[in-house]
């Protein structure tokens, strides 16, 4: 496998920036050992190709044996015995996109996505805390991300694009009920799919 470096994708206003993974804490009463909670994995379709896009949350130690349970109708976090009520002062998230094959038929990387060794995609952050949404804080202004030229797919050494980016949220006084909201942006700002992570 092949590493190339893609370009540095710029924030612009701290939230918009431009993703499976393993967790057992989400929707679990059973303790984590791996530490991570996990997006969603969504496969996208375009006319000339497609993408598949997954990710995940961590933050040090935190999520590694915390446990989540119904008591009279709201959700209970634990660790160590002890009650937990919100998340650490900051999670970081990690969020895969790969160029795919949708078929015998169509067997290129999006050009709407990829472009030789660059990309254009763009992500918007937000916390949900039931139907309501508002924008989370990044600790930085820019995510890092790193692209390979070539991985090794279950069909052969097939040279598919892929960008991973990672970012820095500030979550220090959000409640562990809210989920992490990642919006995936097109080049003109449309919503291409949204990916969701909470213990």
């Amino acid at each position: 496998m092949t590493r190339a470096r893609f370009r540095t994708l710029m924030l612009a206003a701290g939230i918009v920036f431009g993703t499976s993974f393993s967790a057992q804490a989400g929707g679990k009463a059973n303790p984590s050992d791996f530490g991570k909670v996990i997006f969603g994995t969504k496969e996208l379709q375009f006319p000339d190709g497609c993408v598949v896009i997954d990710g995940q949350m961590t933050s040090g130690s935190f999520f590694n044996g915390l446990t989540r349970s119904d008591v009279r109708g709201r959700f209970e976090f634990r660790k160590n015995g002890a009650e937990v009520a919100d998340y650490p002062d900051s999670v970081t998230t990690s969020i895969r996109v790969v160029g795919n094959r949708c078929g015998a038929t169509i067997s290129n990387s999006p050009s709407a996505i990829f472009s030789g060794h660059s990309y254009s995609v763009k992500f918007k952050v937000e916390w949900k805390d039931g139907v309501q949404m508002r924008p989370a804080t990044l600790s930085a202004d820019l995510a890092q991300c790193e692209g390979y030229s070539s991985v090794v797919l279950p069909y052969g050494d097939v040279a598919v694009p892929t960008v991973q980016c990672r970012m820095t949220v500030q979550s220090k006084g959000v409640p562990l009920v809210d989920h992490l909201i990642v919006s995936v942006l097109g080049p003109d700002g449309t919503r291409l799919t949204r990916l969701s992570a909470a213990p």
